[in-house]
């Protein structure tokens, strides 16, 4: 699901962001600790 996640934060940034470089975008934020994801697994 992480992935999906990540590519729809991506999707949305190119759709407002014209010409932006998305994947750089959510790399920054992933650096600055403004997104963490919750990774669940069950076992």
């Amino acid at each position: 699901m992480a992935p999906g996640v990540r590519e729809a934060f991506r999707a949305l940034h190119a759709e407002r962001v014209p010409g932006g470089d998305s994947g750089r975008w959510l790399e920054e934020l992933i650096a600055s600790g403004r997104y963490v994801e919750d990774v669940y697994a069950a076992g």
